[in-house]
């Protein structure tokens, strides 16, 4: 049992823990939502999520860590100095985070469900805002800020053990 408790303070204090918790939750609400109101909600539908849902939180975060973080850092370098200094790194490296994602994602969703598009350039688009203008909301003032208070509470309450410490 002491292994065990010593094993999720560590999870619980590892620097990738933020963004895996994020990331997950994320995905479950907007992958929820895109099925959701395309599909309707049934027990078919919520298992198709449960099914696809490891699999997206996966791609999700390697494409985030690998691909849309540093291509998003480094498009922020570029931007003019009245963008950087008016909007803070935290919003606008996470806003364009969040657009390269949802293109991505949005272009394997159209294809993926073809027979809902049959019009796969206006229908990307179209998944496009309704993804992006949802997302955007749901991360900044719903997800983000909910999983900060929770982790901070829980690292408070559990603070990270010395080696040696017994609870």
């Amino acid at each position: 049992m002491t292994r065990l408790k010593t094993f999720f303070h560590k999870l619980l204090h590892h620097p990738n823990t933020l963004p895996w918790v994020i990331i997950s939750t994320m995905v479950a609400i907007m992958a929820s939502y895109n099925i959701i109101i395309r599909y309707g909600l049934s027990e078919k539908m919520f298992l198709r999520i449960i099914i696809v849902y490891p699999i997206i939180v996966t791609f999700i975060y390697y494409l985030r860590t690998y691909v849309t973080l540093p291509i998003a850092l480094m498009l922020h370098q570029h931007f003019p100095s009245i963008v950087t200094q008016r909007v803070p790194k935290h919003i606008s490296v996470t806003l364009l985070v969040i657009a390269f994602n949802v293109s991505i994602m949005m272009v394997l969703f159209t294809e993926m469900h073809r027979q809902l598009y049959p019009s796969f350039l206006p229908s990307y688009f179209a998944n496009w805002f309704k993804t992006f203008f949802v997302a955007v909301p749901v991360f900044f003032f719903i997800v983000r800020p909910s999983i900060i208070y929770i982790l901070s509470q829980l690292k408070i309450k559990y603070p990270l053990l010395k080696v040696g410490n017994e609870l």
